[in-house]
């Protein structure tokens, strides 16, 4: 009787060993130079990760996994959202709450807390309100806190985003079918053992 274990199953510094393993198994399969979208994308749905750009499993795969793995950081949170105001009624005018969403919180084993935010050159300028939301989040949130911040400006175009949203939306359907396949293999499996 064997148990088939996920990555899930894993403690952090395991499973980022795992992961690790895997992205680094994709990057020798692909061709000369950089990982191409295609190959990124495949394995950010093998290891069961949604990431929002290329950038976003760059520094993931080069950063955040060799931190884990080493002990440095001890815990790493994507897509955090911040509160920056609430929402609130002036003058017969709703006015939506405001908040600032990080790509990563990253806690160091001695205690530092580094907000890391991604953006393309592209995403930078067409999302005008996001230079006021970082500045409201540095005011209000991680100056007071004492917050190390970090923004990372990537080169991807348009085009690129757009590319990379379709194979991760494609390579996480086809990880669900695999391991809903497998799941079903084991529960056959079982149930013929039973008999």
């Amino acid at each position: 009787m064997s148990t088939r274990l996920e990555l899930e199953d894993l403690p952090p510094r395991y499973r980022a060993q795992a992961e690790k393993q895997i992205a680094d198994r994709r990057a020798r399969k692909a061709p000369e130079g950089a990982v191409s979208l295609e190959v990124a994308a495949k394995t950010a749905g093998e290891i069961g990760k949604v990431f929002e750009s290329k950038g976003e499993y760059d520094f993931y795969i080069g950063t955040v996994l060799p931190g884990i793995q080493s002990g440095r950081i001890i815990k790493a949170t994507p897509h955090v959202a911040f509160p920056l105001l609430p929402a609130k009624d002036f003058c017969a005018v709703h006015l939506p709450a405001a908040r600032y969403t990080a790509d990563y919180v990253l806690e160091y084993a001695d205690g530092t807390v580094e907000v890391v935010e991604i953006k393309s050159k592209f995403t930078r300028r067409a999302q005008r309100d996001y230079i006021y939301r970082r500045r409201l989040f540095v005011d209000l949130i991680a100056e007071p806190r004492g917050y190390v911040f970090r923004e990372i400006i990537t080169p991807d175009t348009k085009n690129e985003i757009k590319e990379w949203k379709r194979l991760a939306e494609q390579a996480g359907k086809e990880s669900s079918w695999a391991k809903a396949e497998q799941e079903c293999r084991r529960t056959i499996g079982r149930a013929s053992r039973t008999r």
